[in-house]
């Protein structure tokens, strides 16, 4: 039994039964391949030239407002991104049969969403907000605008929640679906259309995350929006948008996957 001394045993009973091994795989997926560095120059690139034009190519602009207005671009586009990054992270191993055969092994269903959830969620941050993000404060810096170090870490957080909240929301729907054009279409069409919505009824200002990057519609200037008036260091707006979302990843995302998602292949 020599061939086998190579081999860890791994005891995880319950819940954690095969997160151990899962989580190694999520993590290999991102930070073995291309796709960390990809997304990071990628997001680190677009955020920084658009800030580099206004901060240094424009005559007309106040170098205060940058962190608001980085909070903005941080906080509008790189949701789209993580829908269709995560789009096939649970569905597409539903459709293919994958996702059948590893809950046949001594996996949990508890452990099978949490190796998609936490890589993902620790990659998304990274490559999405804290390197674009920590290239933004340099440049802030350079041009005498820096915002202070800890306010700017608090907003950096609201816009990693709300990172988090499309991420957690395309998987929960992957679980619950088995279409691939409802898993990217519904949070597309809310990252789109939340203006829409608050437009025909305001209250939803405090459900949908809407606020936490951009003011509410009809508002002036960016200050109704949680990470720029944090950045800013400017009167908060209300903070129920931000708690909602936090709910929304902890209870809706995350607890309703794991008790829902079938075992079975499709049909």
């Amino acid at each position: 039994m020599s061939g086998n001394s190579a081999f860890e045993l791994r005891e995880e009973r319950g819940w954690r039964r095969g997160l151990g091994n899962l989580m190694s795989a999520g993590f290999a997926a991102w930070w073995s391949t291309n796709l960390w560095w990809v997304q990071t120059l990628m997001w680190t690139g677009i955020i920084n030239v658009v800030l580099a034009g206004l901060l240094w190519g424009a005559q007309v602009f106040d170098p205060q407002e940058a962190p608001a207005l980085f909070a903005l671009f941080a906080g509008l586009f790189p949701p789209i991104a993580v829908t269709i990054i995560m789009q096939d992270a649970v569905v597409g191993e539903k459709l293919s049969g994958t996702a059948a055969w590893v809950l046949s092994k001594p996996v949990s269903r508890t452990a099978f969403i949490l190796s998609k959830l936490i890589p993902s969620a620790v990659g998304v941050v990274l490559t999405m907000n804290v390197f674009p993000g920590a290239a933004a404060f340099i440049q802030f810096t350079l041009a005498g605008a820096a915002p202070a170090p800890l306010a700017y870490v608090l907003g950096m957080g609201v816009l990693a929640v709300n990172l988090l909240y499309f991420l957690t929301l395309t998987v929960m729907l992957g679980v619950l679906a088995n279409n691939r054009a409802v898993v990217i279409g519904v949070p597309l069409a809310l990252a789109f259309g939340q203006q829409y919505l608050l437009g025909m009824l305001p209250a939803l200002r405090y459900v949908l995350p809407w606020t936490l990057v951009l003011p509410p519609p009809g508002s002036e200037g960016l200050g109704g929006a949680v990470a720029a008036a944090i950045m800013a260091q400017q009167p908060l707006p209300s903070l129920v948008p931000l708690y909602a979302a936090l709910v929304s990843i902890g209870v809706s995302n995350v607890i309703v996957p794991v008790r829902e998602i079938s075992s079975e292949p499709p049909s």
